[in-house]
């Protein structure tokens, strides 16, 4: 492989729509985890109401309830960050970037000299990272994307389970309860 024109310069065309497009789904990839900050944020909020609006002195039930009712809360809210840490995915784009950009400024510095030779080591780091480029913007999203969705689709099974076996407790024990008794 060596150097020519017409390659530095379809180089030097593409690595800027890999890394734009590598942006804007690094960007995609964090709101989920922006959303998942405020959620946490939000709930410490509705404790810090809760707690509030339980008085001075509280029962001790109705503490229980409301240490119950926020560690569901906060545990969900956990739950959401456990997919990728938002630094790994940050590092990752950051050091991704900064190849490209290496690719960026070796084809246009080539270009500028008028093609100084055929540098064929050149040529193969800049086909390397422009496919890993391309690479990048489609794993990268795609990985984390599944994993969510599976993590969301285990989450919502235990909570159905949950739900569906509260019900029938709930319903054996009203079946318990003589007659008269029922709520």
């Amino acid at each position: 492989m060596q150097m020519n024109e017409t390659f530095a310069a379809t180089i030097a065309a593409v690595v800027p729509v890999i890394w734009l497009v590598g942006a804007l789904e690094a960007h995609q990839v964090m709101k989920f985890y922006l959303a998942s900050s405020q959620r946490l944020e939000e709930t410490a909020r509705v404790g810090e109401r809760l707690l509030k609006e339980a008085g001075a002195e509280p029962t001790a039930e109705r503490i229980g309830a409301l240490q119950k009712e926020m560690g569901d809360r906060l545990d969900d809210g956990v739950e959401e960050q456990k997919t990728f840490p938002p630094a790994s995915l940050f590092a990752f784009w950051v050091i991704f970037g900064t190849i490209l950009l290496t690719a960026e400024w070796q084809s246009l510095q080539w270009l500028a000299e008028g093609g100084p030779g055929p540098r064929p080591g050149l040529a193969k780091f800049l086909l390397s990272s422009t496919i890993a480029g391309f690479g990048a913007i489609i794993v990268v999203p795609s990985g984390v994307t599944i994993a969510q969705t599976m993590r969301h689709l285990r989450r919502g099974k235990r909570r159905h389970a949950a739900l569906r076996e509260a019900t029938i407790r709930r319903v054996q024990a009203l079946q318990r309860e003589p007659e008269g008794e029922q709520l």
